[in-house]
């Protein structure tokens, strides 16, 4: 495997985590990033780093099956959350997982953005899902997302905010993306009862 991708990789990582944090969408150390190296391996962030002081050497290089090949820290409880949507999902190499504040309040909601408020909620995001509430790290939450697996963004219930990409950009603009319209639509019920597309 070329170490120059590699380490092109886990700066670009440690990129998005930093645009994270900066724009809110992350904050202290909650949330984790991966990106698709191979078939069944993944770069992955360290459990109990603020995203905002992430540093590529801290990446892990980890097996699918939880093994670490490359990292001294300790691996997120979630990688196998990672791994599975990867193996379910063979057309993205990168997702995003992380607590915006407006999107996880439709999560704790169990609620789905609607799709009839925002032009660019079915236009860029696609239907969005919920998954059902379990701990964090167990198997029960990763049950929860395989049925929501075909969706690019995944509500937890009571957790947070799944997004998956073809990129690591291209998960982060839809992390981004959803966290803007749920502040939109939320905004918009406080002044009154939206309009919406015909």
């Amino acid at each position: 495997m070329d170490v120059k991708q590699i380490q092109e990789w886990r700066e670009e990582i440690c990129r998005i985590s930093a645009m994270l944090f900066a724009k809110g969408l992350v904050s202290g150390k909650d949330g984790n990033i991966s990106v698709r190296i191979a078939e069944d391996e993944m770069l992955v962030t360290p459990s109990g780093v603020c995203k905002a002081f992430l540093e590529p050497e801290m990446i892990l290089r980890q097996r699918f099956d939880g093994t670490v090949v490359e990292g001294e820290l300790r691996s997120t409880r979630e990688a196998g959350m990672h791994s599975r949507l990867y193996e379910l999902k063979p057309e993205i190499t990168a997702i995003v997982h992380s607590h915006p504040a407006a999107a996880t309040a439709f999560a704790v909601c169990g609620r789905e953005l609607p799709q009839n408020i925002l032009l660019e909620v079915p236009a860029l995001l696609g239907k969005t899902a919920v998954a059902g509430y379990a701990p964090a790290g167990s198997r029960e939450l990763i049950a929860e997302v395989e049925k929501c697996a075909e969706s690019s963004v995944i509500l937890l219930q009571n957790h947070g905010v799944i997004t998956c990409g073809s990129d690591l950009a291209d998960a982060f603009a839809r992390m981004d993306a959803v966290e803007n319209a749920a502040r939109t639509i939320i905004f918009a019920r406080l002044l009154g009862e939206p309009k919406t597309l015909a």
